[in-house]
């Protein structure tokens, strides 16, 4: 299950010694957490919750994600009046790797 979510995660190339690695990540968590958080994350509904968001929001979204599809982001920046969508190109679920770079430069630009 682990293997095939990274798959999914990472829409560029990565190495096998970083796969490993992330594999080990999955690995280190409780069978039974990631259950729970896996449940939760199909069941729990928080769209009555997002209007009530009143402080700006950066909203990181790969555009080939293949966990959460961008869509979702876009359903997110509608229903957050102070958000800021910023799309990546180059990403999966994962532009904090893929993108690093960019990511960095526009946390230090948002929070600045």
């Amino acid at each position: 299950m682990i293997r095939g979510v990274i798959d999914k995660f990472f829409f560029q190339y990565i190495s096998r010694p970083f796969s490993d690695w992330f594999f080990q990540l999955g690995l280190q968590a409780a069978g039974w957490s990631t259950a729970a958080i896996i449940r939760m994350l199909r069941d729990e509904t928080l769209d009555a919750d997002l209007p009530g968001i009143r402080v700006p929001t950066l909203i990181i979204h790969g555009i080939h994600d293949k966990v959460i599809p961008f869509s979702q982001a876009e359903k997110l920046h509608r229903s957050i009046s102070h958000s800021w969508l910023v799309p990546f190109k180059y990403s999966g679920h994962g532009p904090f790797w893929e993108e690093r770079d960019q990511v960095n430069r526009l946390l230090m630009k948002f929070i600045g």
